[in-house]
């Protein structure tokens, strides 16, 4: 790997250290401002108590009242957990190997920093070529479960598509370790053309390291030789 890959390697993985802090402070920040917001609205409530003591009073009494308010705190606590819970179920479920999945962006970064290799297709669903890319990625995800495959869209995840600084859709984004070391962006590099096979991208994505080639057409080399050979031509590569 040359100096500029591994500068890169090295602003990517701060990049992502530094969104995964982002998140974290944002949730913390997001529990102060309830937490801040819940006694604003019980010193509301004593200031209104104050004012209707002689009312409160022939209702009920102040233990009866303490426990009203517990009970509700309780509710409360019971949902956020709840809430919280069911995110962790959901971000830990493991892709099967050959899926292709769509995520959301809180599971982001558990599947792009726990797994070893992962591809993540950044679409818009009105998009015509990002279908293609799917249908696509779908084929190759079967034959290489040596990759996380997963797919997310653009516009539910903007906070990842600033930091990645992707601009054109479709966007494939290339991990190694929670490392972003490629980007096929848009189909200029597949002949810049709608109907490429499935193994023109297949080919791409071993080039970045992510996927190793199972089959002879998907390797590099094989491009090479063929493209060298007078009379080759890449359609004739099976989809």
């Amino acid at each position: 790997m040359d100096i500029n890959s591994k500068l890169n390697g090295i602003a990517t993985d701060l990049v992502l250290e530094k969104a995964m802090k982002d998140k974290l402070e944002a949730a913390e920040r997001e529990i102060q401002r309830q937490e801040e917001q819940e006694e604003l609205e019980q010193k509301q409530k004593r200031e209104k108590g104050e004012d209707e003591d002689d009312d409160l009073e022939d209702l009920l009494n102040d233990e009866e009242a303490e426990k009203i308010i517990r009970k509700m705190k309780d509710a409360r606590l019971k949902d956020f957990e709840d809430a919280n819970e069911k995110t962790k179920v959901q971000q830990g479920r493991p892709l099967f190997p050959g899926e292709y999945r769509e995520i959301v962006e809180e599971e982001f970064l558990p599947y792009v920093t726990k797994n070893k290799f992962a591809v993540c297709h950044f679409y818009h669903p009105d998009f015509e070529r990002c279908k293609i890319v799917d249908k696509h990625l779908q084929l190759i995800s079967k034959e290489h479960p040596e990759a996380k495959f997963i797919t997310i869209n653009s516009d539910k995840a903007p906070f990842f598509v600033n930091k990645l600084a992707i601009r054109v859709l479709p966007t494939i984004c290339l991990f190694k370790d929670g490392i972003l070391v490629d980007q096929i962006v848009g189909f200029e590099e597949l002949g810049a053309r709608d109907d490429f096979p499935t193994v023109d991208l297949a080919r791409r994505i071993v080039k970045s390291g992510v996927i190793q080639a199972r089959r002879r057409e998907e390797d590099v080399a094989f491009k090479m030789n063929k493209g060298g050979k007078k009379g080759g031509n890449d359609s004739d590569d099976d989809d």
